[in-house]
Order: C-alpha cells, then structure tokens, then sequence
C-alpha cells in the first residue's frame, strides 16, 4: 500500500511538471518565440527623457499648445508676484525702515498674497466648470481671464464673470475676459 501512495504522489509531480513545461510552451509560442528585437546600449542613453509627440490630431496639438502658454504665463505672474514679496519683505524687516513703510508694506504684502490665493481659486473653478485651462490676474481695482479662444462663449463668460464677482466683489465693468489663440508664446 505504501507503494502505491508514493505511485500516486509521483504521478501527480509529473502531471503538474508537464502542464507546467506545457504553459511554457504557449506562453513562448504567443509571445513572438522569444523574438525580442536588441537596442543598442548608446541609443538608450540617447533617448532617455526625450520626449516624443504621439498624436499629430490637430485639436491635441493645439490644446498642447495653449497649455504651454498658460504654463509660461503662470510661471511668469508667479516670478513677478515672488520678486515683489522679496522687495516687500526686505523692507519689513529693514531696521533703516520708518514705521510708516514698515506698515505700508505689510499691507501691500498681505494684498499680494491674499490676490495669489484668489488668482489660484478662480482658476481652479473656472478650470472645473469650463474644462479649459485659464489665467487669472487680479489686481485691486481690476481683473483680467484669459482663456482659450475656442472655449470662450456667452455662457462661459457669464460662469466666468460670476466666479470673479464672488471671489473678489469686483464689479462686473471691471473684469475683463479675453480670449487666446492657442499658439505657443515664448
């Protein structure tokens, strides 16, 4: 009886080898029979991080390229609005500046970064109603979207308008909305 159970148990090992040895057959067969075309170790280091453009559709570039122009935009407003902080900031903490300026500065920093916050918070909602990328710049007695031409129409410029009405209490003659052309700016 022991001879039999050690039968059974070596014909279940060779059953699993052979469905196992079978699954790598298939599995080589479907897989192109291990055809794996080789790419020289230079070109890899070549192309490593180079970015390629996968869709030559019209409408991808063009949105690619307005991306690209808001991007440049908000980094450009953003330079500025940190190079005025700096300013800002080296006057506050100046012991040759006078109170008065030491006061004036507070507040126009204060002004500076609560406009950045509703910059960003406008553009988040405006991004989230329209799906289109845009560019809020709110200065104290003014504001200034832009957005892509194609997605500016009467009722995006009234969700617009209303966004800004209620972030910033603006009134309505003293918003501007403006419409780009999806080129790449520099």
């Amino acid at each position: 009886m022991k001879t039999f159970i050690l039968k059974r148990k070596q014909i279940i090992i060779f059953i699993l080898t052979l469905t196992l040895c079978a699954a790598i057959v298939i599995n080589w067969y479907y897989t192109g029979r291990g055809n794996v075309p080789s790419t020289p170790e230079k070109e890899i280091q070549q192309n490593l991080g180079e970015a390629k453009q996968v869709s030559t559709d019209e409408s991808a570039v063009s949105a690619s390229a307005a991306q690209t122009y808001f991007t440049n935009a908000k980094l450009k407003r953003d330079a500025e609005c940190d190079e005025s902080k700096d300013m800002l900031k080296d006057i506050i903490e100046s012991k040759d500046s006078g109170e008065a300026s030491v006061k004036d500065a507070q507040e126009k920093l204060n002004k500076i970064i609560d406009n950045s916050k509703l910059q960003v918070d406008a553009e988040n909602i405006i991004t989230a109603k329209l799906n289109c990328e845009s560019l809020v710049i709110i200065n104290s007695d003014s504001s200034e979207i832009l957005i892509p031409e194609k997605s500016l129409n009467d009722n995006a410029a009234i969700q617009i308008k209303e966004v800004i009405l209620s972030k910033t209490g603006l009134p309505a003659e003293k918003i501007s909305i403006i419409g780009v052309k999806n080129v790449v700016e520099n």
